[in-house]
């Protein structure tokens, strides 16, 4: 039963989040000159808002469970091992999330850029909208966490072999990154593996606190790239055709 509860949840979850992209392009309303902000800020709303509903499930289905998980929790519990991973047994959440913190997100910036690396051009006229970036990842990271790891994790912790959820975590956010970002085969493996990291870090910490972070740090880079392409956009568009150079 729970696991169905829990495939329902995020699975239709998905199915709406896939379609947001749609709704958002048909709304009028607009908060920033550059096209992708606009854009960007009502898929956003969107998104918190499918969140919004997930919690409401969430909290019918177990409400316990729930606002355990919605806790920072105990950031520096101790982690289970992962040898291949350099995790040692009852190595503390504090040393263990600040190392991921700093090689999940070098191994994202490197995709990142190599798929972006041109728009690196638009890294001035894209400071201007470095709130929007930061706003975007925080709601990014927060609706997404509640969606594939508290959408999974709050009904089936307790009742469940805890490495069948960190499967069913890493299946459901690595999937719809084969059309996201990063996307992809090599993608949607990363997010797979990241989504199994997430998953691991709320239910051994009890919280919410190193899962939403690092997916965070994730946003960050992402969110700045996209970010810098559309102001290169921009730029290349509305600069006078006399102040760029000839070819």
């Amino acid at each position: 039963m729970e696991v169905t509860l829990a495939s329902v949840i995020v699975l239709g979850a998905t199915a709406v989040i896939l379609n947001l992209g749609r709704f958002a392009n048909k709304s009028p309303y607009s908060v920033s000159v550059l096209e992708y902000i606009n854009t960007q800020s009502k898929y956003q709303a969107l998104l918190l808002s499918v969140a919004g509903v997930v919690l409401f499930c969430l909290y019918s289905v177990n409400a316990a469970n729930l606002w355990s998980f919605l806790t920072p929790g105990k950031i520096a519990a101790p982690a289970k091992g992962v040898p291949w991973l350099g995790i040692s047994d009852n190595q503390s959440w504090a040393s263990v999330g600040a190392s991921l913190s700093f090689f999940i997100t070098l191994a994202t910036s490197t995709f990142v850029y190599l798929q972006f690396r041109k728009s690196g051009e638009g890294l001035k006229q894209a400071l201007p909208y470095l709130p929007w970036v930061l706003l975007f990842s925080l709601t990014n990271s927060f609706s997404e966490e509640v969606v594939y790891r508290l959408g999974i994790i709050v009904p089936l912790v307790g009742s469940v072999d805890t490495n069948y959820i960190l499967l069913f975590s890493a299946a459901a956010f690595g999937a719809p990154h084969l059309r996201g970002m990063p996307n992809g085969i090599v993608g949607a493996l990363m997010a797979g593996f990241l989504g199994w990291l997430l998953a691991k870090s709320m239910i051994e910490t009890n919280g919410i606190f190193w899962a939403w972070f690092i997916h965070f740090l994730q946003d960050i880079v992402i969110f700045s790239a996209f970010v810098m392409a559309a102001a290169n956009r921009a730029f290349e568009r509305d600069a006078p055709k006399a102040a760029r150079p000839s070819i």
